[in-house]
């Protein structure tokens, strides 16, 4: 049989495929005897090539079977299954697709065909897959097919870049095709390998929700937008609306010199563009004048800086580096979550400008333009933010908290709010506050209670 699945009669092969399928079916001892039999290339070319549906199903439902022998999943993948399964994803049969993901579905949970996956378009494929097919089960296959392969953050990553989770979110919030509980999980699972775009949809992080380097907040979701990519991002633009706020402590080295500071509008210090460290107000010297007379064009300007274009990444972000280290330092040692909470909260209010009572006089948004025209992009790393509001305070309290092991959440509101919740635990039970960092820096109100209402509203 093996040696008559290359025949060049179609027919021939189709009976062929047909028996294999059958007699491999939960009899290791056959599926063993077609994994190491010399027409084992020919079987994979023939999956890969043979455009007839009847001869992809019936071989796919063969890879199917051996696969339920878990002993034999890597030695099936050492053959470019894998390869071949992807290529029959642009089939268009209903039976060839629902087969093929079937089998993927069942080949991801090795390590092997995971890595193998990604060397290949298959990815790109199933999502197409999920985004065209019109009938019904290849949808809720492909559905299924796809939260199987939210395996680890490069599978997410390579399914995010395809456009998984628009098409996802729309099954999500549409069932006419009768598949948004599976699109619900899959999504689910997507969101939980990308931070930024589970906040981004979903407008929250949960305690047990980590952000690493690498995260950034683009607002929030509004109708018909999609989530951008933070290479995307980097090459727009400066314009006048909200900032991307990138949090890490890797970046792009910058192009302007060392000593090259920029004064933010109406602060009482200057931010070095270079590091995004703040230094007294007032120290430049002739030097630094005369350098930026001489690169005029480094700190004008409204297209993305030359660091941007040529590595994707934001600057490197010195303060939110010093941040780390000195909240690892002061706050993580204290005894209680309580007392770490409150002394993280005064630490990132002093470190956006102090207390704020009025927001009309606090200038912020003339720092923010300040800062975009001088880094000559949108996305402004957390720590070159020196004058910050709700939202800008509240992330860097997250990433902070995030660092040191103390349990916040982070909750986006309207109008430039967001806000940390915790929960605190005393005299045997727990109790939930939402941390002040604005005008009373470090104190804790009742979550549902009245200060905490007004701290969350205009």
């Amino acid at each position: 049989l093996m040696g008559l699945i290359g025949h060049e009669e179609a027919s021939v092969q189709e009976m062929t495929a047909l028996s294999l399928s059958n007699l491999s079916l939960n009899n290791k001892v056959v599926c063993l005897d077609i994994l190491h039999d010399e027409h084992i290339t020919s079987f994979v070319e023939v999956m890969e090539t043979s455009q007839n549906p009847r001869i992809l199903t019936y071989l796919a439902n063969v890879v199917f079977n051996i696969i339920k022998f878990e002993p034999l999943r890597e030695e099936l993948v050492g053959h470019n299954v894998v390869q071949s399964l992807a290529a029959s994803l642009t089939h268009r049969d209903a039976d060839v697709c629902i087969a093929v993901c079937k089998a993927l579905a069942a080949l991801v949970a090795d390590h092997s065909a995971r890595e193998a996956l990604l060397k290949t378009n298959g990815l790109g494929s199933l999502v197409t897959l999920l985004k065209e097919a019109n009938n019904k089960e290849v949808l809720r296959k492909a559905a299924w097919t796809v939260g199987i392969c939210v395996a680890n953050e490069g599978m997410a990553k390579e399914l995010n870049k395809n456009g998984a989770l628009k098409i996802l979110m729309d099954y999500a919030q549409n069932d006419a095709q009768g598949i948004s509980n599976l699109a619900v999980i899959a999504l689910e699972k997507l969101l939980q390998y990308d931070l930024a775009a589970k906040y981004w949809h979903l407008g929250k992080l949960s305690q047990l929700d980590v952000i690493k380097d690498g995260f950034y907040d683009t607002g929030a979701h509004r109708a018909g937008e999609d989530f951008r990519s933070l290479k995307y991002l980097m090459d727009k633009s400066v314009d006048n609306k909200r900032p991307i706020l990138f949090v890490s402590t890797q970046g792009a080295e910058p192009e302007l010199p060392t000593d090259l500071k920029s004064e933010a509008s109406t602060t009482g210090s200057t931010t070095n563009i270079k590091t995004g460290r703040a230094t007294a107000k007032g120290k430049k010297t002739q030097k630094i004048e005369e350098k930026k007379e001489d690169t005029p064009s480094e700190v004008d300007g409204s297209t993305p800086g030359k660091a941007a274009r040529e590595t994707g990444k934001p600057r490197y972000d010195g303060s939110f580096k010093d941040y780390i280290e000195e909240v690892t330092s002061t706050v993580g040692p204290l005894p209680t979550q309580e007392e770490q909470v409150r002394a993280l909260a005064v630490f990132v209010s002093n470190q956006m400008g102090g207390p704020v009572t009025n927001l009309s006089t606090f200038n912020h948004d003339l720092h923010i333009a300040q800062l975009k025209s001088d880094l000559k992009s949108n996305v402004i790393p957390i720590g070159f933010v020196k004058r910050g509001i709700f939202y800008h305070r509240a992330l860097l309290f997250k990433a902070l908290a995030d660092r040191i092991w103390v349990p916040v959440s982070l909750v986006r509101g309207e109008y430039s709010r967001a806000w940390n919740e915790v929960t605190v635990f005393g005299g045997g039970k727990a109790s939930h506050y939402l941390v002040n960092l604005m005008d009373e820096p470090g104190a804790l109100m009742k979550v549902g209670g009245y200060a905490a209402g007004v701290y969350k509203k205009l």
